[in-house]
């Protein structure tokens, strides 16, 4: 392929707006949107109120140098997209000192377009929920909530001559075939990721990863899939989602100390309120009540509004015989309307079976 030119050229992205936001909170939540590339955040757009209507309009610019003679490269342009993550800053209450947020969702830019020759594009990205997010359930006008995005750069990054010479692989998954019955079409909406490993002539082959799709039904197929990406990808950025959606597979298949070997990594490279709410459920299950508590605790320390962590906190409770301590998490749980209602019945079992934990008794 022809040189590319060694003058580096700047990189724009614009999120002019945010479509079917709502927090929290409530349906008109102050939110604001981190951009981040290469794993380097680029920064963070001013704080913005939702309209009633549920948009926001952020109109944040962030940027990144090209240069492929020391920085950022086409491999890295062609391979690695663009992260738009939005968080809600919650009110703060009484005597609280520092600024409390949650994240509601991540979407994703793909910058392929600027190895194509297009100097510019827009497009209008989903944004994808975090598990627990209000944006799990879409407001009334039924669509799914999404940012609308410039990307500029001043002139094109590649001449008609190198794009023409180039050895661009270009890979969409279109279709699958023979999937198994379990994938009802009426199910809920779950994410996906194919993974393919392409031939080189380098060192090493070179994954290919589909992100972001949908399927439903549930995740027997997948776990082969999850099992043998993390066993091949060491270094992929976007890790931390595979490790939590294996992991729920195990819990689901109820192989319980496999889910605490998969959240025990998460939590070492990328703890979150998720990846500690999964190993607190794997301990819960191997009657590992110390270790559960402790993860439970941590999950509830990076976001105390999340029902389900209260759900188990309130077990846990419940099977050491802390009367006060269960019936407070179980008004938490309630509080925050846990969805889960064979979890439910499951906190409501074992109230009965040990004569406390809830205060209507």
């Amino acid at each position: 392929m022809e040189q590319v030119p060694s003058t580096g050229r700047l990189v724009q992205i614009t999120v002019t707006e945010g479509y079917d936001l709502k927090g929290f909170k409530g349906d008109t939540p102050v939110t604001f949107i981190r951009a981040e590339f290469n794993q380097v955040v680029l920064g963070d757009s001013a704080k913005i109120t939702v309209s009633p209507e549920g948009s926001a309009k952020y109109n944040f610019t962030s940027s990144f140098e090209f240069n492929p003679e020391g920085g950022i490269t086409l491999d890295d342009l062609a391979h690695k997209p663009v992260f738009l993550t939005v968080t809600e800053v919650l009110p703060k209450e009484k005597k609280q000192k520092e600024e409390k947020t949650l994240i509601l969702g991540q979407a994703v830019v793909d910058l392929l377009p600027l190895l194509e020759g297009q100097s510019s594009f827009q497009t209008t990205v989903p944004l994808h929920p975090v598990q627990g997010s209000p944006l799990e359930t879409p407001r009334s006008s039924a669509k799914q909530c999404s940012l609308e995005v410039k990307v500029l750069v001043a002139e094109p990054l590649l001449t008609t001559a190198q794009i023409s010479g180039g050895n661009l692989l270009k890979v969409t998954l279109e279709a699958a075939y023979s999937v198994p019955e379990s994938f009802i079409p009426t199910g809920p909406g779950q994410n996906y990721m194919v993974g393919l490993q392409v031939p080189s002539l380098g060192e090493k082959d070179y994954p290919i990863l589909f992100k972001n799709g949908t399927l439903n039904g549930n995740h027997s197929e997948a776990k082969a899939c999850y099992e043998r990406t993390i066993s091949f990808v060491v270094d992929a950025s976007e890790m931390h989602f595979i490790f939590l959606r294996l992991g729920l597979i195990y819990l689901e298949e109820k192989e319980y100390e496999q889910a605490k070997k998969i959240y025990m990594q998460a939590c070492k490279r990328s703890p979150s309120c998720l990846t500690w709410l999964g190993l607190g459920i794997a301990c819960y299950r191997l009657e590992e009540l110390t270790e559960a508590e402790d993860a439970l605790s941590e999950a509830n320390a990076l976001n105390n509004y999340n029902a389900e962590v209260w759900a188990y906190l309130a077990l846990v409770c419940l099977k050491v015989g802390r009367q006060l301590e269960a019936e407070q998490a179980y008004k938490y749980m309630i509080k925050l309307k846990l969805k889960d209602e064979a979890l439910l019945a499951e906190i409501h079992t074992l109230q009965e079976t040990v004569g406390f934990g809830n205060p209507s008794f």
